[in-house]
């Protein structure tokens, strides 16, 4: 009995043949597990499942990832602290902090600070609506000088007439 891998090759009985799986870790903690489901035309196993597992480390990590404001007035300002943190093994540089719409959200952008491993620094996030919008969803973006490490905290908040 031979069966059919993806592409079309077929493999014979007692063969083999190599499929790339790949799965993201982006908003992943600690473990992910995904499992692969194979469908066979082997009438004695025609299903096979793979389990892939990964422990997942952080190298940069953002606290909190969410920022919530609750209902808020137009022209109020509120204030909010993220804490920026090096887990990785090696130094980094917190290069960029911008905020997403600026018009409303800002925050105090550390001067090309470098975080050992294991360090720490703080943001203040400043958000001030100058409008009632009803709800408001805008994001805090950090940006590292190591290869494809950044990540963003998202923010919300209602914001409520006078």
């Amino acid at each position: 009995m031979k069966v059919t891998a993806p592409g079309g090759q077929d493999i014979a009985p007692g063969g083999s043949q190599k499929v790339l799986v790949s799965m993201s870790t982006r908003y992943f903690k600690e473990t992910l597990r995904k499992v692969i489901e194979i469908e066979t035309n082997d009438p004695a196993t025609p299903h096979v499942s793979l389990t892939m597992k990964a422990a997942i480390t952080e190298i940069l990590s953002l606290t909190p990832l969410e920022v919530n404001f609750g209902n808020i007035k137009p022209g109020t300002v509120s204030k909010r602290l993220i804490t920026i943190t090096n887990k990785g093994k090696v130094p980094m540089t917190v290069s960029k902090v911008t905020t997403s719409p600026a018009m409303v959200l800002s925050a105090t952008q550390p001067s090309e600070t470098k975080l050992a491993p294991g360090k720490s620094c703080t943001v203040e996030l400043r958000f001030q609506p100058s409008q009632p919008d009803e709800y408001f969803f805008g994001l805090m973006n950090v940006t590292t000088d190591l290869e494809n490490i950044q990540k963003s905290v998202r923010i919300k908040a209602r914001i409520v007439k006078d």
